[in-house]
């Protein structure tokens, strides 16, 4: 039993599901894949941008840091691209930024409260 066995049985309850709707499934892949990581990376690295500007960085990002983190994870940890496991990189790749900017506003919290 790997690690992973937890994350695949949950897949492999909603997978089935996702399967008889199409429609959704098509829906959910293009946000995955081709505009979440992008926005949320818009939130570290444009902080200034507007959302109109958030959500075109946001294509292009995503499609670029989706695409080369796959390979990035095949090249260097030997990970083999298939569905789940992209899945998993893309989600990983978008949880990070997320983690980065709440971690970032804590701090600059805690700086203000220390400096007044």
């Amino acid at each position: 039993m790997d690690w992973l066995s937890a994350i695949r049985d949950l897949f492999g309850f909603i997978i089935p599901f996702l399967e008889r709707l199409p429609v959704v499934r098509a829906i959910l892949g293009f946000i995955l894949v081709f505009f979440l990581p992008g926005f949320v990376w818009t939130l570290i690295f444009f902080r200034q941008a507007s959302v109109l500007e958030r959500i075109v960085f946001s294509f292009g990002l995503s499609i670029a840091i989706v695409t080369l983190s796959i390979l990035f994870a095949n090249l260097v940890f030997g990970m083999r691209i298939t569905g789940f496991n992209s899945v998993l990189v893309i989600i990983v790749v978008t949880i990070l930024p997320v983690a980065i900017y709440y971690l970032n506003r804590l701090v600059k919290k805690k700086k203000k409260k220390a400096a007044e």
